[in-house]
């Protein structure tokens, strides 16, 4: 379903490499004979664009994806659709993405500020809770995810213990590492040189390409404020309410589960 989702999005574009490439200097949907050295390298064809502009769209977006931890009773092709449409979302409107992200990022900087003075949470500890990393558990039995208002509220009123998570558990709970964000960096890096050789020998661009840059340059803003965030957390770190104490009669995600049955 992804490869189908980028395959009609760069299918719609076609017709704008097709205009373009009548006109550019040096570049031609026929390949050039392996032979002819002299505009062997200024020549590409239709498909070795699309390619390109392809692979560097998933490269982008795949990696850049953060999604929050799946609810209880989300099955894998449910978090799989969830991630579809996110990734969707950063192809046709990146800057939906980079404004979720912002909120995201302020969010979990106010909840690590808030926790940090008595329990020294980072901005990591702040996604962390945010993106659904805490859930109440009432007689052993799950309840519901906790807002970080609420886990701070509990924990004050000596409802629950605070979770003592240190932020090497939350990254190694974390399934993106070095090597996935090297390759998409080193996808959009080769990309962007391609660009930058072809203007300095005055080669024109396609409009996908330009395109391209664009979604791929704004999808690495909301990169950057998702860094610290925790991607691909499968579970959420278990709390537990205590006997002593009577349980909440309603909480923010219950409600909102309550009100979408």
């Amino acid at each position: 379903m992804t490869f189908l989702s980028l395959t009609i999005l760069l299918l719609l574009h076609i017709p704008f490499v097709c205009s373009s490439l009548p006109s550019l200097i040096g570049t031609s949907v026929t390949t050039l004979d392996a032979g002819d050295s002299s505009s062997c390298s200024n020549t590409r064809s239709l498909w070795d664009i699309i390619w390109s502009c392809a692979a560097t769209l998933f490269a982008c977006t795949w990696t850049a994806i953060h999604p929050n931890i799946p609810g209880m009773n989300e099955g894998k092709s449910a978090v799989f659709s969830r991630r579809l449409g996110i990734m969707t979302m950063a192809l046709i409107a990146p800057e939906l993405m980079i404004t979720w992200a912002t909120v995201q990022f302020l969010s979990a900087r106010d909840t690590a500020k808030a926790f940090n003075d008595a329990f020294e949470w980072t901005v990591t500890h702040g996604f962390f809770a945010w993106m659904g990393g805490f859930i109440l558990y009432v007689n052993d039995m799950p309840r519901a995810t906790l807002r970080p208002n609420e886990l701070e509220h509990f924990v004050r009123e000596g409802s629950v213990e605070m979770p003592i998570i240190m932020k090497a558990d939350i990254e190694d709970r974390s399934k993106g590492d070095a090597l996935s964000k090297g390759v998409a960096i080193l996808q959009l890096a080769w990309f962007v040189l391609q660009l930058v050789a072809r203007y300095i020998q005055n080669l024109q661009m396609t409009l996908l390409e330009l395109e391209t840059f664009a979604v791929a340059a704004l999808t690495c803003i909301a990169y950057g404020f998702w860094w610290k965030k925790p991607k691909d957390v499968g579970r959420p770190y278990a709390v537990y309410w205590k006997a002593t104490t009577s349980p909440p009669s309603e909480l923010a995600y219950e409600y909102v589960v309550n009100i979408l049955a």
